[in-house]
């Protein structure tokens, strides 16, 4: 039997984080090769009503913990302080929008009894996105595949599940958006054994942003991959660890 962190970072989720946090407290309840769980929210400083509701839901429940931050930090350093927290065996990584139900742990745990791994990496069924960002995902997929010599399907998908002392370890560094993309770079870079399996998505509630954001997105995503390239490539020339 397995014990599982789920962590999340959240931001302005009310009241959907606090029904997704439920879920996941009833799947560990139900579930027959669930040991125990916990779920870690790090809320990145989110408008206060947003966040006394989150915290007041669970007041008492020790199997939730709620962390904040003082300023917006971002949702990758919300996600590094949400990883330090966990306490369990296995850390369960999932984004606060419910676009991955629940259930698809059940896909990970199968494929693990299948073949032993520290690290579950999955790739969406379906990618619910706006043709801008579903070309950059694409693109991004193939330019970090390339980068660190993988066959990832679905290398920018932020749902995986991977032994908690392992993902404690890894030096992250993706403040922002791209923490998907840093959590998977640098657990290829650990050499740890990993699996891949097919998970289903659900339509999350959209964000409008305009296209000036959108390119900003895209202009940071493309800077962190000219990153991960140049760190890449001065590792293997022993210039860096």
């Amino acid at each position: 039997m397995k014990s599982i962190s789920i962590v999340t970072a959240a931001f302005n989720e009310c009241p959907g984080i606090i029904q997704l946090a439920n879920e996941w407290l009833a799947f560990f309840d139900q579930h027959p090769d669930i040991s125990t769980g916990e779920v870690i929210i790090c809320d990145d400083h989110s408008d206060l009503h947003q966040y006394e509701s989150l915290r007041d839901a669970f007041i008492g429940n020790h199997r939730v913990v709620i962390l904040r931050n003082e300023v917006n930090e971002g949702p990758g350093f919300s996600f590094q302080k949400a990883i330090a927290q966990a306490k369990f065996d296995w850390t369960l990584i999932t984004d606060s929008d419910g676009q991955f139900p629940i259930d698809n742990v059940n896909q990970m745990l199968s494929a693990l009894a299948k073949q032993d791994a520290d690290i579950v990496f999955t790739y969406r069924n379906r990618k619910y996105d706006n043709e801008f960002n579903r070309f950059g995902q694409k693109v991004s997929n193939q330019l970090c595949n390339s980068i660190f010599n993988s066959k990832l399907q679905d290398f920018s998908c932020a749902f995986k599940l991977v032994k908690t002392p392992l993902l404690q370890s890894l030096k992250l560094d993706a403040r922002y958006m791209n923490y998907s993309l840093d959590h998977t770079g640098k657990l290829l870079n650990s050499s740890a054994q990993w699996i891949e399996t097919q998970v289903t998505c659900r339509v999350a509630e959209a964000r409008k942003r305009n296209i000036s954001s959108e390119i900003k997105r895209a202009k940071n995503r493309f800077l962190y991959i000219a990153y991960l390239f140049f760190t890449q490539y001065l590792r293997k020339n022993r210039v860096i660890f």
